[in-house]
């Protein structure tokens, strides 16, 4: 049966399948309850994990692993790809054909290798549904372009998808040479050069690795609840597309470190200025080591749609975490000057409005007399 996406869900290869202990129906990952569901008996299946020990997402040091065809516990997955545009699709329990998410192609097909995926450890699940992440956009749509009329912005082909990305963790020593401004008797700024070391620490360096997306707005709602992170499991991924990581580990790392380059050209002259009690500085120059590396690989939930509006059709992507709204449609219009607090009256809305203000006039009527 079509699902209201014109996705079909199938059965998958026998004895991966996440079977209903109850009734022997296939189970399908609830994000409102955050447990497997049977839609034939209605029962709920809870993902567990074992010790609490078990939930924590744990590093893994990246000296050990340069490797990126290692697998991680929990790589109970198989992959599909699509022939239009090459994006590799890992998916676990109950396979989802008919239409890749990334280019709508139809030409998806099951692929034989299954030994050299790399599984993640870790899984943001979602947390919201699709009626939810419907209602998110048009609260957003509302919210953004000051309209009521809603029917007339139509979303389209809403399909949810985890995406890969690492996130590291690292200590950091950096020797940096500057030029210190002193003010002078005169006022006039004076510079010398200082030499020092900067020692941090930085976590949670994120890096998505998809070179699949031809969603636009996904960059742009990428914050995710730090307590939402989990252990990856693969039942989370039952009934769900989860994009196969296309980026290795060794080129993500050093994405995190020109990332961190940027953060440190504002924090190590900062540092010099309280550290040598200046009052300008130019010139910074420094070079940085790194130790304690660990990374994490996190698929993370979003809804990807298009939303029709005068005939032409515009991205939108929905955090399926925080539920958080890009549309491409709406910054459009934003910034070409064509929104215009277009609220649409009807006739049972200027009624109300009407009786508020008829209420609100007696109010004021008899707090006045009673003020006499």
């Amino acid at each position: 049966m079509a699902d209201d996406n014109g996705l079909r869900k199938t059965s998958t290869i026998p004895g991966n399948e996440r079977k209903c202990p109850n009734c022997g129906g296939t189970l399908t990952y609830d994000p409102s309850a955050g447990k497997l569901h049977c839609s034939l008996c209605q029962k709920y299946e809870t993902i567990s994990y074992g010790t609490n020990d078990d939930v924590k997402v744990k590093g893994i040091a990246y000296k050990e692993i340069l490797n990126s065809n290692r697998g991680t516990p929990g790589d109970k997955c198989k992959l599909l790809s699509c022939d239009n545009c090459g994006a590799e699709l890992i998916y676990n329990s109950v396979q989802v054909s008919g239409s890749c998410p990334f280019c709508g192609s139809t030409n998806i097909v099951s692929v034989a290798r299954t030994g050299s995926i790399m599984s993640p450890n870790g899984i943001i699940p979602f947390s919201i549904d699709k009626n939810g992440a419907k209602a998110a956009f048009y609260k957003h749509l509302k919210s953004s372009l000051y309209t009521l009329d809603t029917e007339q912005y139509a979303l389209e082909n809403l399909v949810p998808v985890y995406l890969p990305y690492f996130s590291f963790d690292s200590d950091i020593v950096s020797d940096y040479l500057i030029e210190i401004g002193y003010r002078d008797s005169d006022g006039d700024i004076r510079y010398k050069a200082r030499s020092g070391t900067y020692k941090g620490s930085f976590s949670g360096v994120t890096v998505f690795a998809s070179s699949k997306i031809q969603n636009s707005q996904i960059n742009r709602i990428t914050e995710f609840h730090p307590s939402s992170v989990l252990p990856f499991h693969p039942d989370y991924l039952a009934g769900y597309y989860a994009e196969r990581c296309s980026m290795t580990l060794n080129h993500a790392n050093e994405i995190a470190r020109q990332n961190i380059t940027e953060k440190l050209n504002t924090a190590i002259p900062k540092y010099a200025l309280r550290e040598f009690k200046g009052v300008k500085y130019k010139n910074c120059f420094f070079e940085t080591e790194y130790g304690n590396t660990y990374y994490k690989y996190i698929l993370a939930p979003f809804y990807l749609a298009s939303v029709n509006y005068k005939g032409k059709k515009y991205d939108v992507a929905i955090n399926g975490n925080t539920g958080e709204v890009a549309s491409e449609m709406i910054s459009t219009r934003q910034n070409n000057g064509e929104v215009d607090y277009e609220i649409t009256y009807n006739s049972e809305k200027i009624k109300c409005l009407l009786i508020y203000l008829g209420i609100a006039a007696v109010a004021c009527l008899i707090t006045f007399l009673l003020c006499k």
